[in-house]
């Protein structure tokens, strides 16, 4: 039997294809709602490629877990006495890698931002300046940096699934 098949691969790479098709479409399109609909479509596809993984590692691990997150894989693996790499790994990147900036996305993506408290502006000289400002999908990652994550989520994953061996 296959790896894919055996421990549900197909899904994982599903979402990450998923997600490079969004990436594509968003780069294909010029109409501005499009765009933002085809990255946080690009967003929801990665963070479901790291779930689907985490679903991965619980059948590799034969653990029963329905709802996997890294906290309670974790913790099933030390109640068997074990420890599990690809969440040690994963742990950290969630910290401070690539997967904390995707998970904040992610959180961006379900709820609207804030809107910033307007600031008054003093009569200067300043206002010679030109101002910049945010628009309202600033903190929606561009094009380029989802197609990295993409990147990195893939190697990542590909890295795990050939040291993964039969325990």
């Amino acid at each position: 039997m296959s790896r894919v098949a055996r421990y549900h691969a197909d899904r994982t790479n599903q979402k990450l294809y998923f997600a490079r098709l969004a990436c594509q479409q968003a780069e294909q399109t010029e109409h501005v709602q499009q765009i933002q609909a085809h990255r946080e479509a690009a967003v929801f596809h990665l963070q479901g490629a790291v779930l689907a993984f985490l679903q991965e590692l619980v059948r590799y691990y034969r653990l029963t877990e329905f709802r996997p997150t890294l906290q309670n894989v974790e913790q099933h693996m030390a109640e068997r006495g074990q420890v599990s790499p690809e969440i040690q790994v994963l742990k950290q990147l969630s910290q401070d890698g690539f997967l904390a900036a995707l998970n904040r996305a992610y959180r961006m993506c379900q709820y609207a931002p804030e809107p910033a408290a307007p600031e008054p502006e003093e009569e200067t000289s300043s206002n010679l300046i030109i101002k910049v400002t945010q628009s309202p999908q600033a903190w929606l990652p561009d094009t380029q940096i989802l197609r990295e994550w993409h990147s990195e989520l893939l190697n990542l994953i590909d890295g795990f699934r050939n040291e993964m061996v039969e325990f």
